[in-house]
């Protein structure tokens, strides 16, 4: 199985206690969560070991991690959690919702647009 480079690994590390705590889960809670020994998911967070692809991508999709900040942290600080969050957002969303959603976005759009000029 490939596991990530050590750099992407200090990342990843951090991105992971970062979204536990976040979600007010001791280390035990996220280890049952994500279905891993807590062992295993301490030594994540120590950065003493590196995930699998495939637990890397079930953590992040569980915890709302971006894989793209774990990945490519040069382009991180073009992001931001509300700009993930809402993506999360939409991802739940049917077709009806994505429809007023994008209206409401396009008038906010215009409205700053308006404004500014």
């Amino acid at each position: 199985m490939m596991s990530l480079s050590i750099k992407d690994a200090r990342i990843f590390s951090n991105a992971l206690k970062k979204a536990r705590k976040k979600l007010h889960l001791t280390q035990a809670t996220c280890a049952e969560l994500l279905d891993l020994s807590v062992s295993f998911e301490k030594d994540l967070e120590r950065c003493r070991c590196s995930p699998s692809i495939e637990n890397f991508y079930h953590i992040c999709r569980t915890l709302s991690i971006s894989a793209d900040d774990c990945i490519f942290p040069e382009d991180s600080q073009k992001t931001n959690s509300t700009y993930h969050e809402l993506l999360r957002l939409l991802s739940l969303c049917d077709e009806s919702s994505l429809k007023i959603l994008t209206a409401t976005a396009t008038a906010l759009i215009s409205e700053k647009q308006n404004t500014s000029t």
